[in-house]
């Protein structure tokens, strides 16, 4: 639901991988330990070639049963998938909220025109195994089906993660670069089915140049919106 969180109960030596910064609450019996999806190495590759690291946190109910709380950064929803028959993920730096059970967390590296120009970073997040995961959005969550050999387009700022067995390419917003740039939509991703796709239904970049307009017309801070 809308500016949801999640609530997870652990039995004794359970755990689930969070966002680093994810945790609302948590009860007494709940170690937090600070782990990099893919390992050190990989992490550090990030570092250098794409200047992303992605900071997870495992929560572990280490004495006994436990309770712990989760939320997102941004205000939005939370949609749970799940990973089974050999189903896996790729999700946008920045949207896996959490995953469970017996899930693997890699990273991929993306092509270097697909990683700087689909908005989903040089590296992106590869979840799979056995369990689920909680994605996060930036408004409400929309997942679409796309049907074998269907197109369908997206953009970029949209884009939250899209299913391991669907292709897709970079291409203009707009039918000529001109009328990609003065429309305002830029660059976009078009997948190819089958597959499927989640959407949030807010862009995170377009509300921050809001802000940042909203702040430079009125000559006010980011304070003066909540006033």
């Amino acid at each position: 639901g809308s500016n949801a969180m999640i609530s997870i109960k652990l039995d004794p030596g359970e755990h689930v991988q969070a966002e680093a910064g994810a945790m609302l609450s948590r009860t007494e019996a709940i170690d937090v330990e600070g782990t990099l999806a893919g390992g050190f190495g990989r992490s550090m590759k990030r570092a250098v070639l794409g200047g992303e690291t992605l900071f997870f946190q495992t929560l572990r109910a280490a004495r006994g049963y436990g309770e712990v709380n989760i939320a997102p950064s941004m205000l939005g929803d939370i949609k749970i998938l799940p990973l089974a028959n050999g189903q896996d993920y790729f999700i946008k730096n920045g949207s896996l909220l959490a995953s469970f059970e017996n899930v693997t967390l890699d990273t991929k590296m993306q092509k270097l025109s697909t990683g700087f120009f689909s908005g989903a970073g040089l590296f992106i997040i590869h979840a799979h195994g056995q369990g689920h995961i909680a994605i996060s959005a930036f408004g409400a969550v929309i997942e679409k089906a796309v049907a074998p050999g269907e197109k369908f387009v997206v953009d970029n700022g949209h884009l939250v993660a899209w299913t391991g067995d669907i292709d897709y390419r970079i291409i203009k917003g707009g039918k000529t670069w001109m009328s990609s740039f003065t429309s305002g939509e830029g660059l976009a991703c078009e997948f190819t089915g089958p597959g499927k796709i989640w959407m949030q239904s807010r862009n995170p970049e377009a509300f921050g140049g809001w802000i940042r307009g909203y702040v430079a017309t009125r000559g006010g801070s980011v304070l003066s919106l909540l006033s």
